[in-house]
């Protein structure tokens, strides 16, 4: 095997080629290749930053809504235990004046019953006199009923 200069001239065309392509064209791809890597590398990085930053403020919110739940349900509470006091209130004051209503009443009833009943009894005993006088004649004597015995007739059929 004979080695001659076109075999010579071929190996240096081919590095020198290879040169020429290394710088205009590999260099360059390469040069994009690592740019577009750090891009990749640089929005992932920002994508992270920003997903912890988000999961920050979901907790912030949920923290945040979890006391305003609690504090709702804590003045919805209190103002129930306010109504519920306020309601007791007024169920008793209601009852209380009911009671002496009806105790006034009552004893107004009792006070009629009994003024009733004392009206009653001179009624009664005349009555019961005219009765007997119409019925036994005029001129027979009898003894009239007096208020003794008008209230036994009267307890006895009340």
């Amino acid at each position: 095997m004979e080695i001659n200069a076109t075999i010579l001239i071929s190996a240096i065309s081919f590095l020198v080629f290879i040169f020429i392509m290394n710088k205009i064209l590999y260099q360059p791809v390469l040069d994009i290749m690592e740019k577009r890597k750090n891009y990749i590398e640089s929005n992932k990085n920002q994508a992270q930053a920003h997903k912890r930053k988000a999961e920050d403020l979901i907790s912030d919110k949920n923290s945040k809504i979890a006391d305003a739940q609690r504090k709702s349900r804590d003045i919805v509470a209190a103002k129930s235990d306010a109504l519920k006091e306020e309601k007791n209130k007024v169920l008793n004051d209601a009852k209380t004046n009911a009671a002496a209503f009806f105790n006034t009443e009552k004893q107004n009833l009792v006070h009629q019953k009994e003024e009733t009943a004392a009206n009653m009894k001179f009624d009664v005993a005349d009555i019961a006199n005219r009765l007997t006088t119409k019925l036994m004649g005029e001129g027979i004597a009898f003894e009239p009923l007096n208020e003794q015995e008008v209230e036994e007739v009267m307890k006895k059929n009340v």
